[in-house]
């Protein structure tokens, strides 16, 4: 088992940490349209903490992943999971969904929503494996296919 911890953040004080940490995982995706997170600042980042639970993991070399849960309705709106890439495959990104599910049962929500890039098959596939369905499909502007799913946990 990975030596990690996951813990709620709470201080805004970590935004520009957080935020250079999205940049750098987000930016070295293949993917076409690029993530909006690249557009994100600072500033947006720091806002995220009074509108968002913001968990993240940690090991003995300080930040390796984070995730942003965000209320939207009856849901959690779960975004912006990055992990490192010397972390990936080791339960870190299953820790962190699982957080988010305590932390949309624990606020009442009924289901759990993410947008999961289509060419990002094996993000689709972590989704899937956490009881995730596609619900629909989006296409981002200036695309005339679809370039993400819409997925959905209705909890229990």
């Amino acid at each position: 088992m990975a030596d990690f911890k996951v813990q709620r953040c709470t201080d805004v004080s970590r935004a520009a940490e957080l935020h250079a940490f999205a940049q750098n995982i987000f930016g070295a995706l293949d993917i076409d349209p690029p993530s909006s997170v690249l557009k994100e600042t600072v500033a947006d980042f720091a806002a995220r903490f009074r509108s968002d639970t913001i968990f993240v993991a940690q090991a003995n070399e300080g930040l390796i992943a984070s995730i942003f849960c965000t209320p939207q309705d009856d849901a959690l709106y779960i975004g912006r999971l990055a992990v490192r890439p010397d972390w990936r495959r080791r339960g870190v990104a299953g820790a962190l969904i699982e957080a988010a599910k305590d932390e949309a049962r624990r606020r009442g929500a009924k289901r759990i929503t993410l947008g999961a890039r289509i060419a990002l098959a094996a993000n689709v596939a972590l989704f899937r494996r956490h009881g995730f369905v596609v619900v629909g499909k989006t296409c981002h502007p200036g695309f005339t296919t679809p370039t993400s799913y819409d997925m959905e946990l209705v909890l229990a």
